[in-house]
């Protein structure tokens, strides 16, 4: 068995392969393992049998954890129940809460063929027709998916008391020490004015919580083939997902991005444009989507400053990270909500 990679080293192929002959009808050894996606979110590896069957698997990132953060059996069950609602996930195989045998809880999806976009340059795979046809599909997308019956799926389990955007606003600030409230001084004035003006709820769905274009497998025409990284799912206003989507929807030549997102390449409707689809397809009043976009932004920069605290304290050994790019997006990024935010104030 072979395998690729630092954090691929840190798994024991020989316990996996067993794992798969045990649970993956058709397996056939030896396999091969390489890291996909790694970082903070939990990580993903590609792996392939001798019979050329191909799986994709999904672990919590290496080192300390904190709380319930990149719980895989969470995502696991999101993802199994999905199944048969018209949004596309990968087939699952099974799920593996015991830490012994690659040293952590995972679970493994049949691997889903598609184009996952992460840079402009990315984007050149799809012909200017499939990118009209990607922004139409996400649109469409997220009207399937926050049109899940919570109950007929057990999803249900997943809401919790009281309101998403009130849960993150009280729980990302927590994060905020007083370097970074003086650093950054609108992470505290947009929190404030976001936390007073929350508006009444549209209606309940569940929540990817990271829906974007980076996200999605898609096909040659911009067809989505699956929806990736369920991590962060929850119940909530739907308008929660739709700004979320909005703010990382970058127009061409729009914002300072510390890596632009594929969307500001030619040829994608723009950000206004994706609205309307959305409000098309879903039937849903858009009217008050700025507060969410706002949300969004300022959400967005309390994930960043949580990757800059790291970086400069030394906790992410052996990866560089352009700190003044990173902190120009930061900016960027709440200047942005505060924009907004005075926008639907007047």
């Amino acid at each position: 068995m072979t395998a690729t990679g630092d954090a691929v080293g840190a798994v024991d192929t020989q316990a996996l392969g067993d794992w798969l002959a045990a649970h993956a009808p058709g397996y056939a050894g030896p396999l091969t393992i390489d890291l996909l996606a790694g970082g903070r979110s939990n990580l993903t590896y590609r792996l392939a049998d001798a019979a050329g069957n191909r799986y994709a698997l999904r672990r919590p990132p290496l080192g300390d954890l904190v709380g319930s953060a990149h719980d895989v059996g969470r995502e696991y069950l999101i993802v199994s129940s999905l199944r048969g609602t018209g949004v596309p996930v990968a087939p699952v195989v099974g799920s593996c809460p015991d830490p012994g045998v690659i040293g952590a809880p995972f679970f493994v999806m049949r691997f889903v063929d598609g184009h996952a976009l992460s840079t402009p340059q990315s984007a050149d795979v799809l012909t200017p027709a499939a990118r009209v046809r990607a922004g139409e599909q996400l649109a469409e997308m997220l009207t399937r998916l926050h049109a899940v019956d919570l109950d007929a799926t057990g999803l249900a389990q997943l809401h919790r008391p009281g309101s998403f955007v009130e849960r993150q606003l009280r729980r990302l600030m927590r994060q905020q020490d007083d370097t970074m409230l003086a650093d950054f001084p609108l992470l505290q004035q947009v929190h404030d004015v976001l936390t007073a003006a929350i508006p009444a709820e549209t209606g309940t769905g569940l929540l990817h919580g990271d829906f974007k274009i980076g996200n999605m497998l898609l096909a040659d025409d911009g067809t989505i083939n699956a929806v990736l990284d369920w991590e962060l799912a929850s119940v909530g206003d739907p308008l929660a997902d739709v700004g979320w989507l909005v703010a990382s929807w970058a127009d061409d030549g729009d914002g300072t991005w510390l890596v632009p997102p594929p969307t500001t390449a030619p040829g994608f409707c723009t950000r206004d444009e994706l609205k309307e689809l959305y409000a098309a397809a879903s039937g849903r009043d858009v009217r008050f989507v700025d507060y969410y976009v706002a949300f969004a932004f300022w959400r967005w920069s309390c994930i960043n400053t949580g990757t800059r605290r790291r970086y400069l304290s030394g906790a992410m050994p052996g990866r560089t990270l352009d700190v003044r790019a990173l902190e120009a997006q930061i900016t960027w990024q709440l200047e942005r909500a505060s924009s907004l935010l005075a926008g639907l104030a007047r």
